[in-house]
């Protein structure tokens, strides 16, 4: 046991027995310590206690908050003295180096500066109207609202439209955000169902058996961890029988997934129309910010429904003048290359970790993940992995199941052929090393 746990049980002993051992002991702790009784509240927690012994158990392995002191246009990086190839960023497209949106960043400061200091709820600089219906316009939707990050507008939206008397049902394997925000919808009065599994049959149980107002399904479009994509037509087509409406969380597809990369959910469902797609604006964008799809009444009701977009703060103008960039290179063939150059080097990926046999997931967006198994045994594949040259996310519990450690890799467009190529051959090693499942 850490000298950490030694003295914090030591001083809850030394109240326990100072009060007389009532009920009410932690109410009479010493208040002059403040800090030290939060520290050891927060230790009270299994999770925090779990997440401590691994991490400084691991110190040298786990690969957690760490400093990166270079990194260049090919996804090469330095971080803890040693070059190695970056398979863990979500700038999917390479957008983060594009010159034409490097230079609108650029152009947009002397005019705008960097930030137009006012919550959206008073006013909004015209370039983010500008973003909002070149987005519109791309997914072939009536309007868009954006928000300052994808955390924040589900945790604005989600109880916003899941209300007093009304069933949200959330998928269990969905992004840890749309669970935290349906505790808010739960305590604003709406009842939580979790899916699980993610299937249409499933949903239609849960829908027959629950008394409600209205019905909201949470989902992702791309799991974040694996790289997988739920059933989405099947789950629309059951929600839409019981009169309620998806709420699609499609941040790893926006702008890789689906024609002119307008993501899962369309590709799926053939349009917008009918659903919510919240979309990132800083993973293949390459800026900041997120949007959710809407028309443009129900965008004037999303702003007063959604407390985190009047209480969120603003997308500084300068990654809104990012975003049009983008939206305006979507509609070159630049973009299209481009596209075809990550799913050329995802399907490389996929076809090389099929022929080494390992149990991994993905594939339809840029994401994918192997499977390694409990969380000593990710952190040390994932630091074998960095010692050949390449950084991947060990990823472990509460992110994905405690004993269902995964590697994930991010694939990006300006990912050379030969970074795939060896990357695949320290998997292959790290499978006989490590003896990962097999699929």
């Amino acid at each position: 046991m850490s000298s950490t746990f030694v003295q914090r049980d030591r001083l809850l002993e030394h109240v326990k027995k100072a009060s007389g051992n009532g009920s009410s002991w932690r109410n009479r702790m010493p208040r002059q310590n403040a800090i030290r009784q939060l520290k050891d509240r927060i230790l009270d927690d299994r999770v925090t206690q779990l997440a401590l012994k691994f991490i400084r158990r691991y110190e040298d392995s786990h690969l957690k908050d760490v400093w990166v002191d270079s990194m260049d246009d090919q996804r090469r990086m330095t971080m803890l003295g040693r070059e190695v190839v970056n398979f863990g960023s979500d700038s999917l497209l390479g957008l983060d180096w594009h010159p034409k949106v490097q230079q609108a960043i650029k152009d947009a400061l002397p005019v705008w500066g960097t930030h137009n200091g006012t919550s959206r709820a008073f006013t909004s600089v015209a370039l983010c109207e500008e973003a909002e219906r070149k987005l519109a316009k791309w997914l072939g939707v009536e309007a868009t609202l954006i928000f300052p990050s994808v955390t924040l507008a589900n945790m604005g939206l989600l109880p916003g439209i899941a209300r007093k008397n009304d069933l949200l049902v959330v998928d269990r394997t969905s992004h840890e955000t749309l669970h935290e925000a349906s505790k808010v919808a739960a305590a604003e009065g709406a009842t939580i169902r979790e899916l699980n599994p993610c299937c249409p049959d499933e949903l239609r149980s849960i829908l027959k058996r629950e008394d409600y107002e209205y019905c909201v399904l949470a989902v992702d479009g791309v799991y974040s961890m694996s790289g997988g994509v739920p059933p989405l037509k099947e789950l629309n087509d059951v929600v839409r029988e019981f009169g309620g409406i998806m709420y699609c969380d499609d941040a790893h597809g926006t702008a890789v997934v689906g024609p002119k990369g307008r993501g899962a959910c369309y590709e799926a469902l053939g349009t917008l129309d009918e659903v919510l797609m919240i979309g990132s604006l800083s993973k293949a964008f390459s800026c900041l910010g997120a949007f959710v799809t809407c028309d443009l009444e129900l965008q004037e009701f999303l702003k007063f429904c959604s407390s985190t977009f009047t209480f969120g703060g603003p997308v500084p103008p300068p990654y809104l003048a990012g975003v049009c960039a983008v939206c305006d290179l979507i509609e070159t063939p630049e973009y299209d290359e481009t596209v075809g150059r990550l799913r050329s080097r995802m399907d490389q990926l996929m076809t090389g970790l099929r022929s080494i046999d390992v149990k991994m997931a993905g594939g339809v967006g840029a994401v994918a993940s192997i499977t390694v198994g409990d969380i000593e045994k990710t952190f040390l594949a994932g630091k074998f992995m960095f010692d050949r040259g390449f950084y991947v996310q060990s990823a472990t519990y509460p992110a994905v199941p405690i004993m269902s450690g995964i590697l994930r890799i991010q694939v990006n467009a300006n990912h050379s052929e030969q970074a795939i190529d060896e990357l695949l051959n320290a998997f292959a090693d790290l499978k006989t090393e490590y003896n990962l499942p097999a699929a």
